[in-house]
């Protein structure tokens, strides 16, 4: 089976003082070693990036250019990238979006679910579980992919 994460996942990797550090980074080790596939999406290291970025007075990481680009390296290392076969993953998104109702910032959660079936990723790693409700996918929580 192939899980894509979600970029919240990989944000908390980088904080050791965060309430959902221990959890992501145990459920990506759990993940991989159970040997799942395990991917990101590019339009996650796009986020991921503008957080990481982001000085903390803004809910941001408040890396500098260097240190981000060190961790998406580190990323690009564990995960594997899918890369878009962007007509697929539009026509995916659009039905989404129509037949889901889907408005405002969850355009953005449909597109990785987008990515996803275009890839036939079966299961989501997030923080974020309500953000996915509805979409049409298997969601995992790191809490309880970690057993923490």
């Amino acid at each position: 089976m192939s899980t894509l994460v979600d970029t919240n996942v990989l944000l908390r990797r980088l904080e050791p003082g965060h309430d959902h550090y221990r959890a992501a980074v145990a459920a990506i080790s759990r993940l991989i070693e159970s040997g799942e596939t395990v991917h990101i999406a590019a339009q996650s290291i796009a986020e991921f990036w503008a957080v990481a970025t982001r000085p903390p007075a803004q809910n941001g990481l408040g890396l500098d250019i260097a240190a981000a680009a060190s961790a998406v390296a580190e990323i690009e290392r564990t995960f594997g990238l899918l890369f878009s076969d962007e007509a697929m993953v539009y026509r995916h998104w659009k039905r989404l979006v129509v037949e889901r109702r889907v408005t405002g910032r969850r355009v953005f959660d449909a597109r990785l679910v987008a990515v996803m079936l275009a890839h036939g990723v079966a299961q989501l790693l997030t923080f974020n579980a309500a953000d996915f409700a509805g979409l049409g996918v298997a969601v995992l929580e790191p809490q309880v992919v970690a057993g923490v």
